[in-house]
């Protein structure tokens, strides 16, 4: 372990979220996009389905339930791109499976002595992006269907507001069932989920821009605080505070 903590990082951008730092307990993961956990500075154990599965690298599908115990251990959390590009290729890279998780990156040593590189030198957005691209490394060709692209544009576009699955539907030529049913098989959770996910990015980005947490929640769309809090920890596992209090050593970066 090393003799001090250095301050947490966390990077975020349109596509993928980053977070290097240690937390104060366990992460009870539901998230609403694909995840890779590293653990820095030692392995960690996932609890899910009544298994634990010790590990020190771990790629996470989008929707899966699990609880990750970090013990005394910093942490490499990276939200992956929602459309699954980024988990299609760094699932060939993985060395086991179990009921859906996919254990340990074959080249593990080497991402890990990235990512401590990135935190001990506090990084800069471009730097930090610069080693996921090069990591992940060229993915098998993965084709998006354009209407589901359309529909994510759309909330994107209007996210302070609940667009139906209806009016979404009709926006793309699908019934709302067709439509609930293609975007859950390519996203791998449902629209509400996602909005979900994109009201918590937009809100963050806004906290970086220098609004209050609160201000920055109604902007993004959540009816008051408390929403917004729920919505967070249901999603990432942990009370905002833990990545959002401007007073702990967090530096966060939108970029």
């Amino acid at each position: 372990m090393p003799s001090a903590t250095p301050s947490s990082l966390l990077y975020l951008w349109d596509r993928r979220t980053l977070f290097i730092g240690q937390l104060s307990e366990s992460l009870e993961l539901s998230q609403a996009a694909a995840t890779l956990v590293l653990g820095l500075d030692q392995g960690f154990t996932l609890e899910s389905a009544g298994r634990l599965l010790p590990c020190r690298s771990a790629l996470l599908p989008a929707g899966s339930r699990v609880r990750l115990q970090a013990a005394d251990n910093r942490l490499v959390v990276w939200y992956l791109d929602p459309f699954g590009a980024d988990f299609a290729a760094l699932r060939g890279q993985m060395a086991a499976a179990e009921g859906g998780l996919c254990m340990g990156l074959a080249d593990e040593a080497q991402w890990l002595e990235r990512h401590r590189e990135l935190l001990d030198e506090q990084a800069t957005p471009a730097q930090a992006y610069a080693l996921i691209e090069q990591l992940v490394g060229a993915a098998a060709p993965f084709k998006l269907d354009a209407r589901i692209s359309s529909v994510v544009a759309l909330i994107k576009r209007d996210v302070a507001n609940n667009l139906s699955a209806r009016y979404l539907a009709a926006q793309v030529d699908l019934s709302e069932p067709r439509l609930s049913q293609l975007f859950k098989d390519t996203l791998g959770v449902p629209i509400r989920r996602y909005r979900q996910w994109h009201r918590l990015f937009v809100t963050a980005v806004g906290v970086t821009q220098g609004l209050s947490l609160t201000t920055a929640a109604l902007e993004a769309g959540f009816t008051d605080s408390a929403h917004f809090s729920r919505t967070f920890r249901s999603i990432l596992g942990m009370p905002p505070s833990a990545m959002l209090n401007p007073r702990g050593r967090m530096r966060m970066y939108a970029g």
